[in-house]
């Protein structure tokens, strides 16, 4: 496999100041194939980016740690997708009876994209509370509302099945059995030499390190369903490993397949159980046309093609800049490169 092209076409861009670094992982079902990391993890202290650099998740969260860890609780017996979230809090029922488990997960329970807790002084023990007052909800599977809403509420109702927090929960049954050795949510202070720095903040007088870049999350104290968690591009290909055909899994067979069933075939953005499914147009690129992936805010993402039986990890520190990366077009023409040096 040659990976040349794309090599030269990240090098450019961090050269351009369009991101300061970045690493690229790509995998099969059954070896990592290729793992290499470009530019820095931080600009002062100039700090190299290497292939064990730990990232800021944001939104990867969503499906490496929540979704997963429903998909585990649904094999169990312990959820259904059809049970009402007032099954669970009975708060929700008089406004929110009619939002589903599998609602949340495929971003159809009309919520909105956020409510920002940590603005209102919100406390995670109040935040069911919180939407049990939000008048705000669109009627269910009306359209697709990218939501964190949406998995806030998830992690809460994995910690009230489980009677264990989510960080807890997944570091247990997702990351140990997968051997994500670098994986978890709030780094302890002496691994932040090898953490990509985030974006600069004001109030801090620096670039936000080590801790989470979402405010809900940050607020909600690291370890929220919809941000939060860190890992390694090596991590997040063994976990795209275990969602890949036939390979050993944590997850039953029928259970990826389920997770890569669209829910939302009367919309445009079609979405699986926490993942998001190829449709045109799509940050998986033009030559990647099938499949099933994830991004996150701060520059990470993961796309796996069944078709070439291929899954591509880039995680970045985008937002080490600032918010102007086109990290979208950036994302497609990675994925245009491997996906034509790899026929």
């Amino acid at each position: 496999m040659s990976f040349s092209r794309v090599e030269e076409f990240i090098e450019t861009a961090i050269q351009n100041k369009e991101l300061p670094g970045a690493v690229l992982a790509v995998a099969n079902a059954k070896d990592i194939l290729y793992c290499k990391a470009f530019g820095v993890a931080h600009t002062e202290p100039e700090i190299p980016m290497t292939e064990q650099t730990m990232f800021d998740c944001a939104s990867l969260t969503k499906v490496t740690a929540t979704a997963s860890a429903v998909l585990l609780l649904l094999e169990q017996g312990l959820i259904d997708l059809d049970d009402s979230i007032g099954y669970y809090f009975p708060e929700l029922k008089l406004m929110h009876e009619e939002v589903k488990v599998r609602h949340l997960l495929t971003h159809t329970s009309g919520f909105q994209a956020e409510i920002k807790f940590y603005k209102e002084e919100v406390a995670y023990a109040d935040v069911i509370e919180r939407i049990a007052q939000e008048t705000e909800r669109k009627n269910v599977e009306q359209q697709v509302i990218y939501s964190d809403v949406n998995y806030i509420l998830l992690g809460m109702l994995i910690e009230k099945v489980t009677g264990m927090s989510l960080a807890d929960y997944a570091g247990k049954n997702i990351f140990q059995p997968l051997h994500m050795h670098n994986t978890g949510f709030n780094p302890s202070a002496q691994l932040q030499g090898k953490i990509a720095a985030t974006e600069y903040r004001t109030y801090l007088n620096k670039h936000q390190w080590g801790e989470v870049h979402d405010e809900n999350a940050l607020h909600f104290g690291g370890v929220s369903g919809h941000a939060g968690l860190f890992s390694t591009a090596e991590d997040l290909a063994k976990f795209a490993q275990a969602f890949m055909k036939d390979t050993d899994s944590i997850f039953r067979e029928q259970t990826k397949q389920l997770a890569k069933q669209s829910f939302t075939r009367q919309h445009e953005e079609q979405r699986g159980l926490g993942w998001q499914l190829y449709s045109a147009p799509s940050f998986s690129g033009q030559y990647l046309r099938d499949g099933f992936g994830h991004t996150g805010f701060t520059g990470t993402s993961i796309w796996i093609s069944d078709e070439k039986q291929l899954a591509i990890i880039l995680v970045t520190n985008r937002v080490h800049f600032g918010r102007s990366c086109e990290i979208q077009r950036f994302r497609r023409i990675v994925h245009n490169l491997i996906a034509l040096e790899n026929e």
